[in-house]
């Protein structure tokens, strides 16, 4: 992939909402209704914000005696005036700055993401960025949680970022969390790291899988599940490499499971390539669903609207003929009548000799009618595979996000 296509991939993992024409702080979720206590040190009177540190190191610092010094900066605004003036590179307040309660008492604390500009820009980066949990407390507010550094986009970005998904009681206990995202990519695909951080007396603990909740090429955002918590949802998936064969994109949704945000359900996006088509009757007549699978099957028949992947394989011939000989199994394996079935595989023969798979149909018409006898036509079909196998290993071959060729599943009765 090109520096462009890098650049629009990550940009895109870490703006998340802003890819699909949304601002980008719609992808937030506000925090959960809470009692409010401000610090002991509270005062009604703003006072000047302060100077932008030259040491990111000392940002921290700073933005705590800040609020410590005003904590009407923590309210709805959630330094808003700080982060104007600081200008802090692809960051706002309303991109990187919430105010919510994250642990288990029930003062609010401020979520905050600080940016720096490397003073080394890398071959992939030039901007860093940290996520800060400021908590108050009774002689003013302190840092309770600081994440490692992130390095954010490749050199020459100006989209904004919004790496910080949530805060608030996300999992419904009654305390606090927050979430945010980070970014890495490789030569063609960049991946998103997304981490749900639970706070509590001995500090800030990861209720999501050790290395993070991953997806390449995804976004995420949060939306309302069961029992008054958050479900997270990562939309992607998709690797942008020649190598990984025709891609199919998938909403994952996460959600709380009493200990840890775990996976609930993946639901795959409509197929637009006629391999995903062909491989989802396939999952249907694996299940047993014989008379889903026909009709699935016979729905690719000569549905040009699906896309092929490679035209020397002579994908639509070979997927249609393979089709057409499936679901003549899956009428004989649904107890329906040998008429039918054998009309299926007269029509996958119908593409001889142009495709691989008429001689399947062929080869199980034979011996099903020599016999009656599936098992005898599958007995068959084993013979002609095996006869040709590394032929039907390379036409199966879709690249490696994609299944290799199983044998076994073609004739399995």
């Amino acid at each position: 992939m090109s520096k462009t296509g890098i650049v629009s991939a990550l940009v895109c993992m870490l703006a998340l909402s802003a890819c699909n024409g949304g601002s980008s702080s719609s992808t937030k979720t506000p925090a959960q209704p809470t009692a409010t206590v401000a610090p002991a040190t509270a005062t009604a009177i703003p006072v000047a914000v302060p100077g932008k540190p030259v040491s990111f190191a000392e940002y921290t610092t700073v933005i705590a005696q800040y609020l410590t010094a005003d904590p009407s900066a923590s309210g709805p605004n959630c330094l808003a005036a700080l982060f104007a003036a600081w200008s802090m590179p692809l960051i706002s307040a309303d991109d990187g700055c919430i105010a919510a309660n994250t642990d288990e008492d029930p003062a609010n604390e401020v979520v905050a993401v600080l940016t720096n500009k490397l003073a080394a820009p890398t071959a992939i980066s030039e901007t860093q960025f940290e996520i800060i949990v400021f908590d108050p407390g009774a002689s003013g507010y302190t840092v309770a949680h600081q994440s490692d550094p992130s390095e954010v986009v490749p050199p020459g970005t100006t989209q904004p970022i919004n790496p910080l998904l949530a805060a608030g009681d996300l999992n419904g206990d009654g305390g606090g969390e927050f979430a945010f995202a980070t970014g890495s990519c490789d030569a063609s695909t960049c991946t998103t790291t997304v981490r749900i951080l639970k706070g509590a007396t001995a500090g800030y603990t990861a209720i999501t899988p050790p290395d993070g909740i991953t997806m390449a090429s995804a976004q995420a955002k949060f939306q309302p599940g069961a029992d008054n918590t958050q479900e997270l949802l990562l939309t992607g998936g998709a690797q942008n490499s020649v190598g990984a064969g025709p891609q199919r994109t998938r909403t994952e949704t996460w959600a709380w499971n009493g200990a840890a945000y775990a996976l609930k359900s993946t639901q795959l996006d409509k197929a637009t390539y006629l391999y995903h088509a062909v491989k989802d009757a396939d999952t249907l007549f694996t299940a047993g669903n014989y008379a889903d699978a026909e009709a699935a099957y016979a729905a690719v028949v000569g549905d040009t609207s699906l896309q092929i992947w490679d035209e020397a394989k002579r994908e639509r011939n070979e997927f249609e003929s393979y089709s057409l000989f499936r679901a003549a199994l899956a009428v004989l394996e649904a107890g329906g009548d040998a008429a039918k079935a054998n009309g299926y595989l007269d029509r996958s023969r119908s593409y001889h000799p142009e495709t691989l798979h008429d001689q399947l149909a062929g080869s199980f018409k034979a011996g099903f009618n020599a016999k009656n006898s599936i098992s005898i036509g599958c007995a068959a079909v084993r013979d002609d595979i095996n006869a040709n196998l590394a032929e039907y290993q390379a036409f199966w071959n879709f690249g490696y996000t994609n299944p290799p060729f199983d044998p076994a599943i073609i004739c399995p009765f």
